[in-house]
């Protein structure tokens, strides 16, 4: 698989979100670390996470970090090449609901307990989860950048940000990444991609395939996505992803797959080179109204 930057990180093209191991409906631990270590097999070397996905409970907080560095401690192959990406700033969820809080005491101290629930020195990637509308962006930032200088991340990124948010946090902190929703069903961070190409900002494209409801019926849906997948001898999921690859080499996609044989398919989404008729009969397409 090809790779991409994020600051001063190469990591495959396609990443590996985790959020689907740790939420409701996950599958048991065993099965959870086959998946990330089937994704390091097929190549991806980027996996994301947060200290708020997990269930709704006191011990479970870190669910998915912890469940990282187990993966990687038993992962055969060469796990020092692969980086991790999390985020702070929502609380455990209550209800189904993730409180924002992005006052610099707790940003500093769920750092701290992310350090530990990935057993490391220092993060690769830390980025703010949301902006907190009740706490100046400036504060916020300002507490990961002290972060950054006491030598415990390496690089710092946001999520959930528009234009707007972006520019004034750029003012404030060397940012590298924003995490955004980005998929067929969900083109908001279009007006994104331009600005973060000249600068050379990843954007980490979240539920890229629409979240796994409608991952499952994309190709009816999106009828443009099975028409070029049929003659790419490909899936409509696996189009998608490569649609997102060819919008700008600042584009990282991270599907969250719960099994060995949807992580693999997404990894081999890398391969697919899209025409540039194709890319704007995907990018202008408008979801089917159900039968």
């Amino acid at each position: 698989m090809n790779s991409r930057l994020i600051g001063d990180m190469s990591v495959s093209e396609i990443g590996l979100g985790t959020m689907a191991l740790s939420l409701d409906g996950r599958p048991d631990e065993s099965t959870a670390i086959e998946v990330i270590c089937s994704g390091l097999d097929s190549g991806i070397t980027f996996l994301d996470t947060a200290d708020c996905y997990c269930l709704d409970s006191e011990s479970e907080h870190g669910h998915s970090e912890r469940l990282i560095a187990k993966a990687l401690k038993e992962y055969k192959g060469e796990a020092y090449t692969v980086k991790v990406a999390t985020k702070g700033g929502k609380r455990k969820p209550r209800e189904g609901v993730w409180p924002i809080d992005g006052k610099p005491s707790y940003l500093k101290s769920a750092c701290e307990q992310s350090l530990k629930n990935l057993g490391v020195e220092i993060i690769d990637l830390y980025q703010l989860h949301a902006p907190d509308p009740n706490v100046p962006l400036e504060d916020s930032l300002g507490a990961l950048v002290e972060l950054k200088q006491e030598g415990k991340i390496n690089n710092i990124g946001v999520s959930n940000f528009n234009l707007d948010q972006l520019n004034l946090a750029l003012n404030v902190a060397p940012i590298v990444s924003v995490q955004n929703s980005l998929s067929p069903f969900d083109k908001t961070s279009l007006d994104l991609i331009e600005f973060c190409t000249m600068f050379g900002i990843a954007l980490i494209a979240y539920s890229p395939l629409g979240g796994r409801t409608k991952a499952k019926e994309l190709g009816g849906k999106l009828h443009e996505y099975q028409y070029i997948a049929g003659t790419h001898n490909a899936t409509a999921q696996q189009i998608a992803l490569a649609w997102e690859l060819n919008l700008s080499h600042i584009v990282v996609p991270i599907p969250s797959c719960r099994s060995n044989e949807t992580v693999q398919s997404c990894a081999e989404a890398s391969e697919i080179k899209l025409s540039s008729e194709e890319m704007v009969l995907l990018t202008n397409s408008i979801e089917a109204e159900p039968n």
